[in-house]
This record gives C-alpha cells, sequence and structure tokens, in this order.
C-alpha cells in the first residue's frame, strides 16, 4: 500500500511559516504525499512548493449563504456557553466599543434574546441538523467535494479548520470517513474562534490551558485524542542560523551603531486602537532624557495591522526606526514568509535590549530570549475611553498563564511605562525567572524540537487511525446533544 495522499491547507501567512519553513512538510512526506492547497494565488509560493516536489492544487472559495450563516451563528451562541470561557465578557465589552449607546443597548437585548432562544428544549438537535443540510445545500460544499473527489484525497491535516475555506475541505473529507488531524496554529484560538465544526481523531496543542479548553468546549474528544506537542513557529529561535550578528542585523534595518535599542511591538488596531501614543510617550521620553538619550526605538508593525494607523506618531517621532515584518495583503493575512524575513524578527528579538508591546504573542518570542518584556495596560488620552479595555486585554484566557508569570511587567500609566523600560535598561536581568515560566506555562517545551514532535505524531496518527466519527456534538445519554450545558 502507498503512502496516503494528504490533504494540507495553506490558509493564512502563519501557515507558511509553520508547514514549509519549519520543515515539517518534508517530514511529513516520509510517510505521506502531502496535496497543498494554498489559500491564495502566490506565483513565487507556488514555484517553491513545486521546485521542493509539492503538489499544489487550488479550491473554490467557499460560498455562504445566509440560512448557513444565521444558524452558524446560533450555533456559536451554544458553543461560548460550553466554553464559558472568561474572555468573553471581556470581548463583549470590546466590541461595544465603537457603537453608539443606543447600538449597544440593542445589541445586547437580540444577543440575550437568541441566547435564551437556543436554551429551549429540542433547540440545539434543530439547529445541528439545519446546519448540516445548509452546508450541503445552502453553500457551494458541491463543488468543494468534486474537487477533491477529483484529487483522489486519503485524509487531511489541518491548521486553521475555524476558517471557511478550509472547514468546507475538511467537513468534506469528514463526510468521506477521512483520517483527519489538527494541529491549532496559536495558543488564543480554541477560546477566541467559534464552534469548529469538523471532529478530528488527533488534536495538537501548545499547552495543558489549550487541552483543558478543548475538553471544555469538546467534552467527546478522548483523553489520547489530545497531545501537546509545543509551538514549530518558536523552533527557530533555538537555531543559530536564524540570528545575524549585531553588525549585520543593524546594517540591514538601518540602525545606527551603538545605541541600545526598545523594540516596540505594534499589535492590531481592534485590541488597542490607541497604541501609537505608547510609541510617542517613549519617543518623547528619550527626547526629555527621562530614558537614555541615546535610545533608539526600533517600531515592527503587526504583520495584518495597516500602517496607516501609525502614520500621525511616526511623524512626530524623532527617534523611531520603522521596520515592516514582510509584504503582505493585510486585510487577509497572505504572504509568503521567507527565511530571511524569520531571520530578521530572531535578530530583532536577540538584539534589543527591551521589548515593548500590547498583550502581543511577542511577550513570548521576547520571554524565549530572556528579553525585559513590558505591557503597556491604560489608556491616558481624553475621555480615557480604551482604558478598561486596555486592562482587560491581560486578562483574556489565553494571556492570564503569561499575566501570572511574573516574567511580564504590566503598567498601567505612563510614568509606570518609562519607569519600567528604565529598569530594564540598568537591570535587564530583573524577572528573568518569571521569563522562563512563561516559555514553560505557554510553550511547554523550550528544545526547539516541537517540529518533530508535530512530524511524530503525525506519523503516528496516519499509520494508525482512530475510527473518524461523524457528529459534531456530544450526545447525552437521551441521545440528543447537550449543547446547554456549563463547563
Amino acid at each position: 500500500m502507498g503512502k496516503p495522499r494528504l490533504l494540507i491547507p495553506l490558509s493564512i501567512q502563519f501557515s507558511v511559516r509553520y508547514l514549509l519553513r519549519t520543515g515539517l512538510l518534508e517530514q511529513i512526506r516520509d510517510f505521506a504525499e502531502p496535496v497543498i492547497v494554498p489559500g491564495w494565488h502566490d506565483a513565487e509560493l507556488e514555484k517553491e512548493l513545486q521546485s521542493l516536489g509539492f503538489e499544489v492544487q487550488y479550491l473554490p472559495e467557499s460560498r455562504r449563504g445566509k440560512l448557513h450563516q444565521r444558524t452558524r451563528s446560533l450555533i456559536n451562541l451554544l458553543h461560548q456557553r460550553r466554553l464559558n470561557s472568561t474572555s468573553e465578557a471581556i470581548w463583549e465589552r470590546r466590541a461595544d466599543l465603537h457603537r453608539a449607546f443606543g447600538d449597544r443597548i440593542h445589541r445586547r437585548l437580540r444577543k440575550r434574546a437568541l441566547q435564551m432562544a437556543t436554551m429551549l428544549p429540542g433547540t440545539a438537535d434543530l439547529l445541528l441538523k439545519k446546519e448540516a443540510e445548509a452546508f450541503w445545500h445552502d453553500t457551494n460544499a458541491g463543488d468543494v467535494a468534486a474537487k477533491i473527489d477529483a484529487m483522489r484525497i486519503d485524509a487531511a491535516f489541518s491548521l486553521t479548520p475555524f476558517l471557511a475555506n478550509e472547514e468546507a475541505m475538511l467537513r468534506v473529507c469528514a463526510a468521506r470517513r477521512m483520517p483527519l488531524c489538527t494541529s491549532i496554529l496559536s495558543f488564543d484560538n480554541i477560546t477566541a474562534r467559534g464552534w469548529i465544526a469538523v471532529p478530528f481523531g488527533r488534536y495538537l496543542v501548545w499547552n495543558k490551558y489549550n487541552a483543558g479548553e478543548l475538553r471544555r468546549a469538546y467534552p467527546w474528544i478522548p483523553n489520547d485524542g489530545i497531545e501537546i506537542v509545543g509551538s514549530p513557529q518558536f523552533d527557530f529561535y533555538w537555531n543559530q542560523q536564524y540570528r545575524w550578528d549585531e553588525a549585520e542585523w543593524r546594517r540591514r534595518l538601518g540602525l545606527p551603531p551603538g545605541r541600545p535599542v526598545i523594540l516596540f511591538g505594534g499589535g492590531h488596531y481592534f485590541c488597542a486602537p490607541h497604541e501609537p501614543r505608547f510609541l510617542l510617550q517613549l519617543d518623547e521620553a528619550i527626547q526629555r532624557h527621562d530614558l537614555p538619550p541615546e535610545a533608539v526605538i526600533l517600531f515592527r508593525r503587526h504583520p495584518v495591522d495597516p500602517v496607516e494607523r501609525w502614520g500621525p506618531a511616526l511623524r512626530q517621532c524623532k527617534n523611531v526606526v520603522r521596520d515592516d515584518p514582510w509584504k503582505n495583503n493585510v486585510e487577509l493575512g497572505h504572504a509568503n514568509i521567507r527565511n530571511q524575513d524569520i531571520q530578521k524578527l530572531a535578530s530583532c528579538l536577540l538584539h534589543s535590549q527591551v521589548h515593548v508591546n500590547v498583550a502581543s504573542t511577542m511577550t513570548i518570542d521576547g520571554a524565549i530570549f530572556d528579553r525585559p518584556q513590558i505591557g503597556p495596560a491604560y489608556d491616558d488620552s481624553p475621555g480615557r475611553a480604551f482604558d478598561r479595555s486596555a486592562r482587560e486585554l491581560y486578562l483574556q484566557e489565553h494571556y492570564l498563564p503569561i499575566t501570572r508569570s511574573g516574567g511580564l511587567e504590566v503598567v498601567r500609566s505612563r510614568r509606570a511605562l518609562i519607569e519600567a523600560v528604565r529598569s530594564a535598561f540598568e537591570d535587564p536581568g530583573r524577572l528573568s525567572a518569571g521569563r522562563r515560566r512563561i516559555v514553560e506555562e505557554v510553550c511547554t517545551f523550550n528544545d526547539g524540537r516541537s517540529t518533530g514532535r508535530v512530524a511524530a505524531s503525525l506519523r503516528n496518527f496516519f499509520q494508525a487511525p482512530a475510527e473518524p466519527e461523524l457528529h459534531t456534538m456530544p450526545l447525552t445519554e437521551a441521545g440528543r446533544p447537550d449543547l446547554g450545558a456549563r463547563a
């Protein structure tokens, strides 16, 4: 019997880093024939994949009708109730920030009415049935199925099963009773994303917290169906080949020699719309000599954050060097992350003396390099509209292990921000033990070998896969989905 033809969607830029740049695809090829399905057309990326001997296919973009969208929205309410995440109330308040008072009340009342309706006896059963029917009759699932059947796929591996295009492929594979495995791409995806409609035979996650979140949300998953493997995206940081020496790094980024660097990792505008103020405050502190006057700020924009919102602040700054991470479609997050992009990121983390970001994954990256981590959690602009939201970013469920580690200094005022950065220059070893706890708690492993763990798990699973289940919700003893129960 030959190797199984393994469908692997490549939906976003971070999937390129995870699958291709780590070498995971090369390891998978030892026991399967990867069939790569990019979510966008990129001639350079396609050529590279084909030059490495990988088959590349394109599937129709998922199209969902209004009936399917409405039904999915209601099921997501049921899913949120079961997951019962502490993050939910935080996101609700954040979603209201840009709405007028009347719109907020209307939205809350409507959502509450829908939540009450979904708790009626038999509603969960009905919704699941309608959603399953709508998937096949109110979307273009038939077109996707015809393409997958023509590709002669035997199994599938997913990183982002909550994305519409990827879900459509996986649901077709599930209906064909193929072995399915997912490796959840990021540590916030289980709590921050909606209901995962596809039942997998194996779930790979970063840490014990993610494993617990999966068991709360999908309690029918057997204990041996979840495996903690760490995150391959951090493996590069243990590899010396991904580090430029400091002189080369400064030359490439246009940083003046000898000046200490504050790495400012910009976040997504939805999380902290007022964030450019922090960049301005750091720059002003350098000008006033509240921070070392020779310091320079390296501003690294988030890959899917529009640079336009930073324009007014950047035009006022005198000590900022701007770095764009890589060329991409900002709105959709489509890009070919290359090795040199990863080298630049690793070198920025290594050679910068202190890192500042707002509740970002970058805190984990920086903790691996044992650099002081500072997280602004305030809004001192007139009206302080985002002050509560800024503080609550650090209380999201996925972020709590970082907040509680003792390795991140959360600051709640401009004065505290400047003092924390100055202290980091003077005593960089302070909070080092807490930074080690961040790596241990969130990454689980600190050896740079997570890619190998993922590959080994995939090999074991696809060589002896469990019989796939077709249900998507746990059944009560009465034989109907128990979606209303709280974790």
